[in-house]
């Protein structure tokens, strides 16, 4: 029996947890905060999945495997986090993100619709949008329920002999000898520590990562006029308007109308900025980037900022780095959720040999 050592609690620590514990290890997780962490990028009522990547088509490749993983995850909790509203991803100019992804679903065989603006605005009836625009729909997506999905795990990997320790700050990590040495000066050694520290990581590992760039994200809970509330929560989750970076997802489950606007994000780190935000002005901030495409556009209400810190560098690939017992799950921007599970086993598969360090890097990078 191996011991596996874990730094950060989210979505990709308990995935590894996880599938340590299902291939007979034993698993410490050591989260800064308590457990679940509300503060973590993680932690969220809803993330989207979807197989929408604009021109990363090895990404849209790694999804339906994705979907596979949360299925076994769902087996072990017994129920099933994620609602099928599907995904469009609509298309205003030449060679903007819904057309890289049209071109990526035909490069990779990913079934797919295309939609004309008419088509467009029977899926979503909230909606006006230019003459020419269309859209392209594919695959299952949706909501992942996050908050409910990191509780649920967070449960389970206890439950299965996990060691977690919250309110257990790490440090400083050594990679090569697999040791991580907390505030208090003690140490905790494992055959392979991972290290899934989200926006803390340049505190942690400051020679190599302490110069990425740390961005703050505010995203808003939305409440629509009355004669839309039923259109937003049968259509499909929005992935891209154009190349604005707005996306939406659907009230299902109770979890409310989400707008995220890509634009909004900021440099920052959550130790200095906090998880604060101003309503009025980050509300009006993500709604304004959306008016343009809404119908009764002022009868939209910003109802709550959710903040949550990632770091992301212009590659906007996962990082994946192996150095002596030591692995570094980094660069994630906010697209880690969907594959946090099967990342999970793919990083035991690769402790187990299955699979070298190497191509565990180049596959969570989407090549």
């Amino acid at each position: 029996m191996s011991h596996i050592v874990i730094v950060g609690a989210g979505i990709v620590g308990l995935s590894v947890a996880r599938a340590a514990i299902k291939r007979g290890h034993q698993a410490t997780i050591l989260e800064r905060g308590p457990a679940p962490n509300p503060h973590s990028a993680s932690f969220d009522l809803h993330r989207m999945i979807r197989y929408h990547y604009g021109s990363f088509g090895g990404y849209t490749r790694m999804v339906t495997p994705a979907f596979d993983a949360w299925d076994r995850v769902w087996a072990d909790l017994g129920t099933e986090h994620f609602e099928n509203t599907g995904a469009v991803a609509i298309s205003l100019l030449p060679n903007d993100y819904g057309q890289k992804t049209l071109d990526a679903f035909r490069e990779v065989g990913q079934e797919h619709e295309v939609h004309d603006r008419s088509a467009l605005e029977e899926l979503c009836p909230h909606l006006q949008l230019p003459a020419d625009a269309w859209g392209v729909t594919g695959g299952r997506g949706g909501p992942l329920f996050a908050s409910r999905i990191v509780t649920e795990l967070t449960d389970w990997v206890r439950k299965h002999g996990v060691d977690l320790r919250h309110n257990c700050a790490v440090k400083s990590v050594d990679r090569t000898r697999g040791i991580a040495t907390l505030e208090d000066g003690s140490e905790i050694s494992g055959d392979l520590l991972v290290v899934a520290a989200g926006a803390w990581i340049s505190r942690l590992l400051p020679d190599s990562y302490g110069d990425g760039p740390t961005f703050r994200q505010g995203l808003c809970y939305v409440e629509p006029p009355a004669d839309y509330v039923e259109s937003w929560r049968n259509s499909p989750a929005i992935v891209a308007i154009g190349d604005h970076g707005g996306y939406t997802l659907p009230d299902r489950r109770g979890a409310g109308l989400k707008f995220g606007h890509g634009a909004h994000r900021r440099l920052a780190k959550p130790e200095e900025d906090g998880f604060g935000s101003d309503l009025e002005t980050e509300g009006a901030i993500v709604l304004g980037a959306f008016k343009p495409y809404l119908k009764q556009a002022e009868a939209y209400r910003a109802l709550r900022i959710q903040v949550g810190y990632y770091q992301m560098d212009s590659s906007r690939r996962f990082r994946v780095e192996s150095e002596g017992r030591g692995l570094v799950v980094t660069n994630c921007d906010g697209q880690m959720f969907k594959f946090g599970p099967l990342l999970g086993e793919r990083i035991m598969a690769m402790f187990a040999g299955e699979q070298s360090a190497a191509d565990l890097e180049r596959w969570a990078a989407g090549y």
